[in-house]
């Protein structure tokens, strides 16, 4: 019986062995000249079948890896890179990609007449970071060794505007429309003040940092009866989303809770076999997101394959299929599509839904049905390959782009809601 029990366990530790081998993964980073991570760049083997895309931070993970594989690394901004996987690249190591910037992709873009323009552009400014909200634009700007904040309506006229400290370099909206400036360790909630029978916009009372983003980060949607927050479990592949009642002692209800199986297996399979390196980007977290429209609740459960509409308190209303992020392969099976972002942009005002596909570092914006779980190209960004902080507003896109010899961002927009 000792006997049938060890060669039991034998094949079953040899089991999990063949399959982490199976599973051997190659980690990297793509930089650019500079050394600052490059977002968007595609990764193929066999210089077609696409692997990866990097993330906002230039990682990127291609499964099942193996030696002598040839890497193409491509971005429209940067000039193509091969590389051959060796055996010292697998399981943990952290590949360095480094890419030449193509300098033809850094000029000023012509546009045409169907084309994103320019709606706020100064010469002696370079915008930092911009939200927009019902009552106009709000942004932070440099200019000539200081800051400023800008109130603008949407004919780009200012309707305030104050200096502030150079150190605020980040605006933050809160699930209930207030405009936060945030610094590396304070935030200031932003509102109208009166001096000398004046309407002038300013800063609040500054808080940590860190007491803000307690206080924030955990709120991801809101009603007038409820909000909810969201916690990972689980090295970010359990998600569990908890209704709560405003100035009330009642404890948090659970709304709804997301497991990604197939990524927790893997993640144990790797633990218990030693595949799993320091490298090893476990964190990354399922994205699910959940918003709030009219006093409803939209979570898209993309882990579970559909959108689940509540209810003002939090009450089940609907179910609808989600499988736009997802195709069906060369045999048969569904896989999720690597060009897609992980992002969804919601245009409050048209109560439409919006997400990101990206292919060689060309941003394409798809539409979302909610009722039927699919998407549809409305426009991309193929003259724009480093567009920053995408936003939609009342059927208008709106990004950050470089422009001039001194590389200053700009406004631009496009109307998309047609």
């Amino acid at each position: 019986m000792k006997k049938n029990t060890t060669l039991l366990l034998f094949a079953f530790v040899l089991t999990l062995q063949v399959k982490s081998q199976e599973r051997a993964y190659l980690q990297g980073i793509c930089n650019d000249d500079n050394g600052k991570p490059i977002e968007n760049v595609s990764v193929y083997i066999h210089d077609s079948l696409l692997v990866s895309v990097t993330d906002d931070n230039g990682r990127f993970t291609c499964w099942n890896a193996k030696v002598g594989e040839k890497l193409r690394f491509a971005h429209m901004g940067y000039e193509p890179i091969y590389y051959i996987v060796k055996d010292k690249d697998l399981n943990g190591k952290n590949l360095k990609i480094n890419m030449k910037t193509k300098s033809h992709e850094l000029l000023e873009v012509e546009i045409s007449a169907n084309a994103p323009h320019k709606t706020y552009d100064n010469p002696v400014m370079s915008i930092i970071d911009y939200v927009v909200r019902d009552d106009g634009i709000y942004m932070i700007v440099y200019r000539r060794h200081n800051s400023a904040l800008l109130h603008l309506s949407f004919d780009m006229d200012t309707l305030h505007e104050t200096r502030i400290p150079s150190r605020y370099q980040q605006l933050y909206k809160d699930m209930h429309d207030n405009i936060h400036v945030i610094s590396d360790y304070q935030a200031c909630k932003i509102g109208l003040l009166y001096f000398e029978g004046k309407e002038e916009l300013g800063l609040q009372v500054p808080i940590s940092r860190k007491r803000f983003y307690d206080t924030y980060s955990p709120i991801v949607a809101a009603s007038d009866s409820v909000y909810i927050t969201g916690t990972y479990f689980y090295y970010n592949k359990e998600l569990g989303y908890y209704s709560n009642i405003p100035n009330s002692d009642k404890e948090p209800t659970l709304l709804h809770y997301i497991v990604d199986e197939d990524a927790c297996d893997d993640i144990w399979l790797l633990l218990h076999t030693g595949g799993i390196g320091n490298n090893f980007w476990v964190t990354d977290p399922i994205y699910n997101p959940i918003y709030s429209i009219n006093n409803k609740f939209y979570l898209l459960a993309f882990t579970d394959r559909e959108t689940i509409v509540f209810d003002a308190v939090g009450k089940e209303l609907e179910r609808h299929p989600l499988t736009f992020h997802e195709y069906r392969n060369w045999n048969g099976e569904i896989v999720s599509d690597r060009r897609w972002k992980h992002k969804v942009l919601v245009d409050k005002g048209a109560k439409q839904f919006y997400t990101f596909f990206v292919n060689d570092g060309i941003y394409i914006i798809k539409r979302i049905d909610l009722a039927t779980g699919t998407a549809t190209a409305v426009f991309d960004l193929k003259n724009f390959p480093f567009a920053e902080k995408p936003k939609i507003h009342n059927g208008v896109l709106y990004f950050l782009y470089r422009t001039g010899n001194n590389k200053r961002k700009a406004l631009y927009q496009v109307k998309i809601g047609e």
